[in-house]
């Protein structure tokens, strides 16, 4: 079976300004991605994580590089191809919420089919369904301000459920949020990656790690100089070399040490 997500020898790079040089984010980054997998991308602040996730979401191009999204070359669409794309197989959850103030929750979620052109009766039956599988049933008419946080990105998962997506990319989902609704938010991603097989990439601090209910397969380390370590407790910094799909048996929970990691870390999940 081919990936869902794969990406080979990746790099974005920021024009440098008053004659800097170009500010490399993201060198060679190769790692791939299967239909039905939770893989969590970690690091502190500024390692990229937001960067790596607008260039799968097809938000962004890349500097050099291939990647390839359900078999399709990205970086030869064209921009209404990529549109199209990015409608077809991605639902999107950002920590803003990003929801539209003015508009109720069915025409929110309903966004998505909108852009598809689905005809208004079926995008609101969708909305109304999506709705109440992340617990919003009957709030259709509600307008975004009168929700709670938790209960916002409640609505943002929903619509990116909207559209049938084969791939949820959420970039830091819970930063805006307690502990215990962040806790509710990770569970419900947890259920959809189980119940519905949507492949999940979520992106965030190390410490959601332990908000995911999953038991992780393997990790691996980006370093500033392109290598690619194991992470065992006790050693972050293990001389043993291993690739960003390399299944290996980290301890769990993940240690502490982790927080001082300075680019990049993937986690898969298994999906049982």
């Amino acid at each position: 079976m081919s990936a869902l997500i794969r990406t080979e020898r990746l790099t974005k790079s920021y024009a440098g300004q008053n004659g800097k040089a170009a500010v490399e984010i993201l060198h060679g980054i190769d790692f791939s991605i299967e239909a039905g997998e939770f893989v969590a991308i970690m690091g502190q602040s500024g390692s990229g994580k937001s960067t790596l996730m607008n260039l799968l979401g097809c938000l962004d191009v890349a500097s050099s590089g291939h990647y390839w999204l359900d078999g399709e070359a990205v970086d030869q669409l064209s921009p209404d191809a990529l549109a199209l794309l990015r409608n077809r197989l991605i639902g999107f959850v950002f920590q803003g919420f990003n929801l539209l103030p003015r508009s109720n929750l069915l025409d929110n979620v309903a966004l998505p089919l909108l852009y598809a052109g689905s005809a208004r009766q079926a995008r609101h039956q969708r909305a109304e369904e999506m709705l109440a599988a992340v617990g919003l049933a009957g709030l259709g008419q509600r307008l975004p301000s009168q929700l709670s946080g938790g209960q916002q990105q409640r609505v943002a998962i929903a619509r990116a459920l909207a559209n049938h997506p084969r791939l949820i990319l959420a970039d830091e989902p819970t930063g805006n949020l307690d502990s215990h609704t962040s806790d509710e938010i990770m569970a419900l991603f947890s259920r959809l990656n189980r119940e519905q097989r949507i492949a999940i990439v979520l992106a965030g601090p190390l410490a959601n790690l332990e908000r995911i209910d999953r038991h992780p397969l393997g990790l691996a380390v980006r370093h500033p100089r392109d290598r690619v370590r194991g992470l065992h407790r006790g050693s972050p910094w293990s001389a043993e070399r291993y690739s960003a799909s390399t299944s290996i048996a980290p301890p769990w929970p993940p240690p502490m040490q982790m927080v001082a990691m300075p680019r990049l870390a993937w986690f898969r999940f298994k999906t049982c």
